[in-house]
């Protein structure tokens, strides 16, 4: 309940007031605070979407209408998802919010951010095609 308190209250922040002034992630940081966890993926309309990071900087995205697997990388500031099937990597900004991580698409601070959570799941493709 604590954990869903403060993601409301951070939502209702102004944008710009969040991660001002606060370095993204690099890589080694960023797997060491994720690997070998699933992260329920959050915005400003609620869940949408879980992760599971793997060893070798390999991912499991899946939503309701789909389930991506792919790997990670560090490109300047920010992590890019490349998964099967997808033209185009997907870039984000992550900080480190003791437990849980902000992110913002393509390191963009005038846009929304996510939260993403620890979960206690663990991500498969089980159901869905993948390519």
């Amino acid at each position: 309940m604590k954990t869903l308190t403060l993601a409301l209250a951070l939502t209702a922040l102004p944008v710009s007031a969040l991660a001002e002034g606060d370095p993204p992630l690099g890589a080694d940081a960023f797997e060491a605070l994720v690997q070998g966890k699933t992260m329920d993926t959050r915005n400003s309309g609620g869940l949408y979407g879980v992760e599971t990071f793997l060893p070798g900087r390999r991912a499991i995205w899946r939503d309701a209408t789909q389930c991506l697997e792919g790997t990670w990388r560090a490109e300047g500031d920010m992590i890019c998802f490349d998964y099967i099937g997808e033209p185009k990597p997907y870039c984000w900004s992550y900080h480190d919010r003791g437990g849980w991580l902000m992110a913002r698409l393509d390191g963009d601070r005038a846009t929304g951010p996510i939260l993403l959570y620890p979960s206690r799941d663990f991500v498969t493709c089980d159901g869905f095609p993948v390519s």
